[in-house]
């Protein structure tokens, strides 16, 4: 099973469904995806003068938020959960900063702040930004150049495929989006979303989706150590940070419907490999010797969800999580 990206779909849905929509109270299963169409690969150019002044400009919009307590006073809250290698994302109070399909973003005001734990304290690593778009309409023009790599979080399959198996809540929330939709008007429940990883360096580029190196910040570890790491090592060297099983595999067993043996053993799997990658860092493994350990590490561990959890399973969580190959998203339009 290829583990991607979990957002809280529900916490999505006011976000989709336009400024104003109401949320739905207490309501957060977890960390739910939905299907994504990817754009082009996520390599910023430093050649291309107007790309290189809109990343000024999204830097410039991050500097008064370099204490995070900034954005709290103003209201921006945290939606989904802590993402491995994408660390949590906040959103500002609704009713602001809402693009839609055709508008002009301002580089300068993204929708998103991308923060992740660093040393006991809250950083700031990045921006996202958000445009709301319907069905068929194709992805956002974005900055200047093919570098920026837009993914699509369809909402609406992400919310039937998590509650497949819940049909009262299936029930009120088709109730609810019905009404908002009404209410909204513009059918705009896709969220086109790019990544812009300004203020932490990423081996994989700018506009990537995940930053391997988050985990080693988190765990004091030197930069150079995330050069040569696998996706896959940065993933079991995350799961030594403090939360990281719960970050993990918790959202999956509500979106899986997980039976209660199934929960214990990832679990145990999950704390056996988060232990094999803590022994290494306890014994001050070097780059190569600690990345080997993640990635076997990992890969055990991603090898027994596969043995564990039902094809039915599987399939609603591949339902839900960021799938879709590489293309150039001036032309793509979202799938589905």
């Amino acid at each position: 099973m290829r583990r991607m990206t979990r957002w809280a779909s529900v916490a999505l849905l006011p976000l989709a469904l336009g400024a104003n929509a109401a949320p739905v109270a207490d309501f957060d299963a977890g960390a739910a995806a939905s299907r994504c169409v990817y754009g082009a690969p996520g390599q910023a150019d430093p050649g291309n003068a107007d790309q290189v002044r809109q990343l000024a400009e999204v830097r410039g919009g991050l500097a008064r938020y370099a204490d995070f307590r900034v954005a709290q006073r103003e209201g921006w809250t945290a939606f989904g959960g802590d993402e491995p290698l994408m660390g949590q994302h906040f959103v500002p109070p609704r009713g602001t900063l809402d693009y839609v399909h055709g508008q002009t973003i301002d580089f300068s005001r993204p929708n998103v702040l991308m923060d992740t734990r660093m040393d006991g304290r809250m950083v700031l690593v990045g921006a996202a930004f958000i445009v709301r778009i319907a069905p068929g309409e194709p992805l956002p023009a974005g900055l200047s150049g093919d570098g920026d790599r837009w993914h699509v979080h369809n909402v609406e399959d992400a919310f039937l495929a998590m509650t497949e198996t819940r049909p009262l809540l299936r029930g009120l929330g088709e109730w609810w989006l019905t009404e908002e939709k009404r209410r909204t008007g513009d059918n705009r429940t896709r969220l086109a979303m790019l990544h812009t990883w300004v203020l932490e360096p990423n081996s994989d580029g700018m506009f990537a989706d995940f930053n391997r190196t988050l985990p080693y910040r988190e765990l004091g570890l030197p930069l150079a150590f995330a050069r040569t790491a696998s996706l896959s090592a940065g993933r079991g060297l995350h799961l030594a940070t403090d939360n990281g099983c719960a970050e993990t595999i918790e959202p999956d067993f509500w979106m899986a419907a997980a039976t209660g043996r199934q929960q214990g053993t990832l679990r145990r799997a999950c704390r056996a490999a988060r232990d094999e990658v803590r022994a290494a860092l306890r014994r001050d493994a070097g780059a190569d010797e600690l990345n080997a350990v993640a990635e076997t590490a990992w890969g055990r561990f991603e090898a027994t969800v596969n043995a564990v959890l039902s094809p039915e399973q599987q399939l609603r969580l591949a339902a839900i999580v960021e799938n879709g190959g590489h293309g150039n998203h001036r032309t793509q339009v979202p799938a589905g």
